[in-house]
């Protein structure tokens, strides 16, 4: 059985998150058109500041030691809950780690981990996020999910599913 955990990336892995979200961009391009800046590098408008706000939380998605993913937490509100929550900002499973549940597990294990109020939007166009995350999230943990039509914000005025629940803990 492989064992999956989250580890929050500290100051000394900024190089490889990065890395690791070059690989994410590339493939997120896909939905959303990102551009390379001059230096050949998609850069996340917010990256810095996973590592100086106390509300942003970056992670590894690790397999027996191995990194095969990352997450980002923040506290970003797409749609009004009228609750405190969180949020999934960003969610990637290298390719060579698919199909083997290995996202399914780190998703449930980050939201457990933490309880109560969650949200996250999916791109209209993701269609395999979309079909993930609500896979992910119909088990018995997981009470209150809904999906909002969320705000315009990608290109194009594109709005975005959000989906909102609340994990038991």
């Amino acid at each position: 059985m492989k064992v999956i955990r989250l580890v929050k990336a500290e100051a000394e892995d900024r190089g490889a998150m990065f890395e690791m979200m070059q690989r994410y961009i590339a493939e997120f391009s896909a939905f959303e058109p990102m551009e390379r800046e001059s230096d050949g590098m998609y850069h996340y408008y917010c990256f810095d500041a996973y590592w100086k706000d106390r509300d942003k939380t970056p992670y590894f998605i690790t397999v027996d030691g191995e990194r095969a993913g990352l997450v980002f937490v923040n506290r970003n509100h797409y749609v009004t809950l009228w609750k405190p929550s969180r949020s999934i900002a960003e969610f990637y499973i290298a390719p060579e780690f698919r199909r083997e549940k290995i996202g399914t597990a780190a998703a449930r294990l980050l939201v457990e981990s933490y309880g109560g109020w969650w949200q996250l939007m999916m791109h209209p166009k993701n269609y395999p996020s979309h079909a993930f995350w609500r896979k992910a999230f119909d088990y018995d943990g997981v009470v209150e999910l809904k999906l909002h039509r969320g705000p315009k914000w990608y290109g194009g005025g594109l709005r975005g599913e959000v989906m909102t629940f609340k994990v038991r803990k």
